[in-house]
């Protein structure tokens, strides 16, 4: 019996603001958490492929830079493999 694979999600490149505010509000999982608000507007938390997803101090270095990001793009999610401010 075969198994059902899914096909992993592409690689996507995102240019946008790197900002912290509140995520899941009100809730127990309530925390500050890095986003990266693009310039169409969408708000999508941002996390580094292999970092911590609660306190990334590399993510903390580029608050208020704007980046290109490349990496794997979920619904209200980014996770970066790679990251670079813009000039």
């Amino acid at each position: 019996m075969k198994g059902n694979k899914k096909k992993p999600n592409a690689d996507v490149e995102i240019t946008g603001l790197v900002i912290e505010k509140t995520f899941g509000e009100g809730s127990k999982s309530q925390h500050l958490g890095i986003f990266l608000e693009t310039i169409a507007g969408d708000s999508l938390k941002l996390r580094r492929m292999g970092g911590n997803p609660f306190n990334d101090p590399e993510l903390k270095k580029l608050l208020g830079k704007t980046v290109v990001v490349c990496g794997v793009a979920q619904t209200g999610l980014f996770i970066a493999k790679s990251i670079k401010p813009t000039k």
